[in-house]
């Protein structure tokens, strides 16, 4: 037979053990987590945002281009760092950067014709690299660009022109592998005999065949050119018309970024306007001639755009992902930072170039990520949330200690819900008293 089971209207208090349990385990999970976290977001969020609020950074960007990338073994401060809390003075990337103020904002209008061309460079990090200890350069044939070993192949995308290079070194054979397994520099292979090339010598990129015939506007843009029919230029601020087809030449610029649509292209930040004949584009070009027309033979216009020289701020500025140069979220963030930002042109490929921010009271130092506003948002959401759940836990906990009674049956209940002397009186009933025990324990007359 199974326990008989009592009506609930029987019991003294009904049973509250497991909500007030399991409320209790709640809060006190609760405070522990939010305990933690206002210790870890001091470090994460509060020091980062106080810095970053009495920084002075104005947080209208300006321009910078990556002028070199240096790889320190032992450095004081380094671009990006993967985890605030264990930052050391450990190997890093530290990346020097041109800063200037933004160029103007153009629109080129009625245009046709137009035309775009991507040259593309060597990709460092997905290029197949022939390694010489593996006995992979015994059949090299080419222009290599090799690092302690390790040969590239850019032939294709670049073509160097030298005059002198050292004597030969003999990549294939039994000793190949021995032979090349420290070169370094820039060689000209044929089947595993390699030369190293002697500064000076000259590597422009494989980019031909940009379509030039009947085009009167040329803008590039990094590693891209557009070319376009247009009627006339204005700055998109002014409005003032900067360029007409009138004038019978091609109107270059370098802009940031450019937005093409069915007949006029946006441009953002262009500097170094110039204006170049007609008779000196043909119907197709290359890259490189194109590139020297712009610096070298083109007539300075600055009412197009101003020259970069006449916005520089520094000449060389420390480049940092943020205040702190670091990032928290474990996620490799500072891995494509340093592969998008830390491009230095040394590679053939175009500088990097990107939005940034200074305070123009320290100019020696920039960083990529600056938004007041987001910060404020990230301060007032890690202030609050963590601290309204600390609060509210601990006072659960209190009200739980002065509230929560525990009977003689282990079971936990409100203090409020009946009185204390009920429950021990109740718990009390049926239970024999001293005159009622048998033996010699009763009324003393009966006992005797």
């Amino acid at each position: 037979m199974g326990k008989k089971k009592v009506p609930s209207e029987e019991l003294i208090v009904p049973p509250q053990d497991t909500r007030i349990c399991g409320t209790i385990c709640i809060c006190q999970m609760t405070l522990v987590l939010s305990s933690v976290a206002l210790v870890y977001l001091t470090v994460a969020i509060y020091m980062p945002s106080t810095r970053a609020f009495k920084s002075g950074i104005d947080p209208t960007p300006v321009m910078c281009t990556t002028t070199r990338a240096v790889n320190k073994d032992n450095c004081e401060w380094g671009s990006c760092g993967e985890w605030c809390l264990s930052k050391t003075s450990g190997a890093c990337i530290q990346i020097y950067v041109n800063l200037r103020s933004n160029g103007s904002n153009l629109i080129f209008q009625n245009c046709t014709n137009s035309a775009n061309k991507t040259c593309y460079g060597i990709d460092q990090d997905r290029a197949d690299k022939a390694r010489c200890i593996n006995d992979e350069c015994k059949n090299l044939t080419g222009t290599f660009n090799c690092t302690a070993g390790q040969c590239l192949n850019i032939t294709d995308a670049f073509e160097c022109v030298f005059h002198n290079s050292d004597a030969p070194v003999k990549c294939s054979g039994r000793r190949g592998k021995i032979n090349c397994m420290d070169i370094s520099g820039l060689f000209s292979c044929s089947r595993g005999t390699c030369r190293k090339i002697r500064t000076p010598y000259n590597c422009d990129r494989r980019c031909v065949d940009i379509p030039t015939r009947n085009k009167n506007v040329v803008v590039l843009s990094g590693d891209k050119v557009y070319l376009s029919q247009c009627q006339n230029a204005i700055n998109a601020e002014t409005l003032e018309e900067v360029w007409n087809e009138s004038n019978d030449n091609v109107a270059m610029t370098s802009c940031y970024f450019i937005k093409n649509t069915s007949d006029r292209v946006d441009a953002v930040d262009c500097i170094n306007g110039s204006t170049l004949e007609h008779n000196m584009l043909s119907d197709l070009t290359n890259f490189t001639y194109l590139s020297h027309l712009h610096v070298s033979v083109a007539t300075p216009v600055p009412e197009i755009a101003p020259p970069d020289v006449d916005l520089t701020i520094s000449n060389e500025s420390k480049l940092m992902i943020n205040l702190e140069g670091c990032v928290n979220t474990l996620m490799d963030e500072c891995k494509e930072f340093l592969k998008d930002f830390g491009r230095d042109g040394s590679d053939h490929n175009a500088r990097a170039r990107f939005p940034c921010f200074y305070s123009p009271g320290k100019k020696d130092v920039v960083v990529a990520r600056f938004d007041l506003e987001v910060t404020y948002r990230q301060f007032v959401f890690a202030s609050v949330v963590p601290s309204v759940l600390f609060v509210v836990s601990c006072s659960v906990l209190l009200l739980c200690q002065r509230t929560v009674y525990v009977g003689d049956d282990a079971k936990m209940r409100f203090k409020g819900c009946v009185d204390t002397e009920t429950i021990l009186n109740k718990n009390n009933v049926g239970a024999p008293t001293n005159g009622d025990m048998g033996g010699g324990g009763g009324d003393e007359v009966m006992a005797l």
